[in-house]
């Protein structure tokens, strides 16, 4: 990586953390880590899910997020989703309209064509109507009567969901689960913040006023993304990666092990990691720091297993041997 690729860098990394990270922290108090990871997830061109009981701020964060991206010319910025068992496919993609002659049809753009999508509580939609997402979060595109409709760029999915022992809620298909390159869970803000909510002495970040003009522009996010491709990740860190994978895999305590696409987001976000610390290339403590968030989503505890699959992808990184060096070339 140049040092003119460096510095160009550098510059957008500070854009980001200026002009995403900081305002929605400012709206979403005392969650930084979860700010940061939905920070690195739409630079990694990836997908976010955000877990977290009723009334903990998940649409706060996934709507402050969409209030700082100004629009690409005739795209909406932002559009919100309420998942119900209701809804129907072709509420989220779209539909042709018929025309009164010719035979011919006319197509109705559904919510997905915006640059962030807010799929609110979607667990609480049928498993049909969720797999609506599959082709538009892995393709950028949708097709609708075998026309295929291209997505706005960047195209970035927020999705919320309640824990699954909430009456009404559907298990995300494990399909689904694995387009979200990240989950992170959000709880209660710490009793300082809330005091200060509710005495009135900081804005309550669910107030829609309290959401400022938007801070960078969808092209800047596509300029971020081609500074982050100078970002390199090496051979060897790549296979520690796919080390951490092929764990998941052969360990007892999961049902299932990830997917090849899982090993890709592990790279791609630790990738970015490296991106908004100013550094030209990942590190094996990326990954680490990564493994949680991109892995843990996908993957379920076999039942001789105890704890959650957080603990498990924990306990496997503290067992695969890291490189020493992997940022340097093998």
């Amino acid at each position: 990586m140049s040092a003119t690729a460096v510095a160009g860098g550098t510059d957008w990394a500070e854009r980001i953390r200026t002009g995403l990270i900081q305002p929605v922290e400012r709206a979403f108090a005392g969650q930084r880590a979860a700010v940061e990871m939905a920070a690195i997830c739409l630079l990694a061109g990836g997908h976010l899910l955000v877990e977290g009981k009723p009334g903990t701020g998940k649409t706060t964060l996934a709507r402050a997020i969409a209030a700082c991206l100004g629009p690409a010319p005739g795209v909406t910025a932002w559009r919100r989703v309420q998942f119900t068992p209701d809804l129907l496919p072709a509420e989220i993609t779209g539909y042709e309209q018929p025309l009164l002659t010719g035979g011919l049809s006319d197509f109705r753009p559904g919510p997905l064509f915006a640059h962030v999508v807010v799929a609110d509580e979607i667990n609480r939609a049928s498993p049909r109507t969720q797999s609506a997402l599959l082709e538009a979060m892995e393709e950028g595109r949708v097709t609708v009567a075998d026309r295929t409709h291209r997505l706005p760029d960047p195209f970035f999915v927020v999705a919320t969901q309640n824990p699954v022992d909430l009456n009404g809620t559907y298990l995300l298909p494990e399909a689904e689960l694995d387009r979200f390159m990240i989950r992170v869970g959000v709880g209660f803000p710490a009793r300082e913040a809330e005091v200060a909510i509710a005495a009135g002495r900081l804005a309550d970040p669910g107030d829609p006023g309290n959401f400022g003009e938007p801070t960078l522009h969808a092209a800047d996010i596509v300029a971020a993304r081609r500074a982050l491709a100078a970002v390199t990740a090496t051979d060897t860190l790549v296979g520690y990666a796919v080390d951490l994978a092929e764990a998941t895999r052969t360990t007892g305590a999961l049902t299932h092990g990830v997917s090849v696409r899982a090993t890709r987001a592990l790279v791609a976000a630790a990738r970015a990691r490296a991106f908004l610390d100013g550094r030209a290339h990942a590190d094996a403590k990326d990954v680490q720091r990564l493994a949680v968030p991109v892995l843990a989503h996908r993957v379920e505890p076999s039942g001789a297993a105890t704890g959650d699959p957080a603990a498990v992808i924990t306990e496997l990184v503290t067992r695969v041997t890291a490189p020493e060096n992997a940022a340097c070339a093998p």
